[in-house]
């Protein structure tokens, strides 16, 4: 992905978060889903999402081959998930 590919995604999950939560600072804790997490900034979102894409790679393939669902890295996904903003996937019925 390019930088300007992550500027409009992280552009677009600054516009939900504050859609969702309002104007909070770096700092405040919101709650989403069920966990707790706070605005993230630009370096931090870039990380959070690359994981969150390579954990929804990693659980597309296994599933797709008939393996069964790891609790630990699907814990994981749907905190990330959370985190970025995004729904997580149900894996199960794909």
């Amino acid at each position: 992905m390019s930088k300007d590919d992550f500027i409009d995604i992280y552009k677009r999950y600054l516009s939900k978060f504050e859609g969702l939560f309002g104007d909070l600072d770096y700092s405040e804790v919101a709650q989403y889903r069920g966990k707790l997490i706070n605005k993230l900034r630009y370096d931090e979102f870039v990380l959070k999402w690359n994981e969150f894409k390579r954990i929804e790679a990693y659980l597309r393939e296994i599933m797709s081959k008939g393996a069964t669902l790891n609790e630990e890295i699907n814990h994981t996904y749907n905190e990330l998930s959370a985190y970025v903003l995004e729904t997580p996937k149900d894996f199960v019925l794909l």
